[in-house]
């Protein structure tokens, strides 16, 4: 509801108005964490829509969406209110770190919703939820292929067992428009799982990677994101029209058994039959040391294309 004013943390705005802040929380060792917010209170009745980006800090047409979206929502069309993080890691933002948060090495969408006790990461997650995500009756995360990582455009949902809450994420994610479509329980501590758990139906979105602000992907999910609001009352006007959507119901992950040089055989978007070779594995002196066989025939939604691999990195992932 949004006949009233709409308050993040110290960050306040009165109906058909914007206000932006930071979130700052002490997660120890003398460091203050801090995340950008902008809250865009409509004037009329509606629902509490959330919306993240960076929550990995190189994933940059996500980053970029949110900012836009922050700048151009009109509060006097909204309905109800948009509260908008567009950097959520801001260290790893400022580091190009990829995949996890330079202050402690922890991945943040492994740790939601995080702990007010733990380690820094997990004080940043708690903050974020108990401050944005608890608010909102829907929940959307913008990603993208981390800075080493190219990727198809997908759209992940969590099966967290509770019918409503599924069955409204399965209809955002239809919504954003984006024709493949995951309903998934195999990451635990993402944000989209966490927020489910919390009874708030939400969606992970990727679009775009390798360090690349690139417009397409951004329009991606620009319009995304103003489908989800339109369909589900927070903008007058009918979503643009999108693609009959595609569903997979595994998401699989693969990841590195050693440290190597890593040769894929196979390219982001390309459909692989299972048992077939998928990657090859050499040491620092170009030896083979190793090869890797799809567990499962479908398409590659995302693939790692750095040639440098650590041990439980991962390298791909296939939707079946």
């Amino acid at each position: 509801m949004s006949t009233k004013p709409m308050s993040v943390g110290e960050i306040t705005a009165a109906p058909g108005q914007r206000a932006s802040g930071f979130l700052t929380t002490d997660v120890g060792r003398g460091i203050t964490v801090r995340m950008p917010v902008v809250v865009i209170n409509g004037k009329a009745d509606g629902p509490v829509f959330a919306v993240t980006a960076g929550v990995h800090g190189a994933e940059y047409p996500g980053i970029e969406a949110a900012i836009r979206l922050s700048r151009t929502l009109n509060p006097a069309e909204v309905r109800g209110a948009v509260i908008v993080v567009p950097v959520v890691s801001v260290p790893a933002y400022q580091r190009r770190a990829i995949y996890v948060n330079p202050l402690d090495g922890i991945n943040f969408n492994r740790v939601c919703p995080g702990n007010p006790v733990g380690t820094i990461t997990e004080i940043m997650a708690d903050l974020l939820f108990k401050k944005v995500i608890a608010q909102a009756d829907y929940y959307i995360d913008l990603h993208g292929g981390d800075m080493i990582e190219a990727l198809v455009p997908f759209t992940l949902y969590y099966k967290s067992g509770n019918e409503t809450v599924d069955t409204g994420s399965k209809a955002l994610a239809e919504a954003y428009g984006i024709p493949i479509i995951l309903g998934t329980s195999v990451l635990r501590g993402g944000t989209y799982g966490a927020a489910a758990a919390m009874g708030k139906p939400a969606i992970l979105t990727e679009a775009g990677g390798q360090g690349i602000l690139d417009e397409s992907s951004t329009q991606t999910h620009l319009r995304g994101v103003l489908n989800v609001l339109k369909k589900f009352g927070g903008l007058p006007g009918a979503p643009e029209p999108g693609p009959t959507p595609v569903y997979y119901n595994k998401f699989v992950w693969l990841a590195a058994d050693q440290d190597c040089v890593y040769y894929p055989k196979v390219t982001v978007g390309q459909q692989v039959k299972e048992g077939q070779l998928i990657a090859e594995f050499t040491d620092l002196f170009g030896e083979k040391i190793g090869e890797l066989k799809s567990p499962a025939s479908g398409p590659v939604l995302f693939l790692v294309t750095s040639p440098a691999i650590n041990k439980n990195d991962p390298l791909m992932a296939i939707g079946a």
